[in-house]
């Protein structure tokens, strides 16, 4: 894999599997090459539907290939999973740049939770 800077802009979240029993999600993002190293969206409250429209930068070297994007709602107590995508940089590679919506699998990938327009530029080294 080419070593270079990844830009990635998550834009919006549609349709999020409410893990709340009463009221409506509280949805954040962590995204990551590497679990040690994450970085994380703001909290948008009371929504299914958030809009986030946050720019991260990473570094690439040769050994990374997938992006990870997992979807929580905070909650006090902590943070429940509302879903997890990932997007390989190969497809990012190819064309320099990446503009799609990214499913959320549930952990056993039966079902959808959601879905999260992911943005990616990627300015090899």
């Amino acid at each position: 894999m080419p070593k270079g800077t990844l830009e990635v802009i998550i834009v919006e979240g549609r349709r999020f599997k409410d893990k709340d029993t009463i009221g409506q999600s509280d949805p954040f993002i962590e995204l990551y090459l590497h679990k040690k190293y994450k970085q994380r969206t703001t909290t948008i409250p009371n929504t299914d539907d958030p809009v986030w429209n946050e720019r991260f930068t990473f570094n690439i070297n040769e050994d990374e290939d997938t992006i990870h994007f997992d979807v929580y709602d905070e909650d006090a107590g902590g943070k429940d999973s509302i879903g997890s995508g990932k997007v390989k940089l190969k497809n990012v590679f190819d064309d320099g740049k990446f503009d799609e919506w990214v499913k959320l699998p549930a952990h056993l990938g039966v079902s959808v939770h959601g879905e999260i327009h992911i943005i990616m530029n990627f300015q090899p080294a």
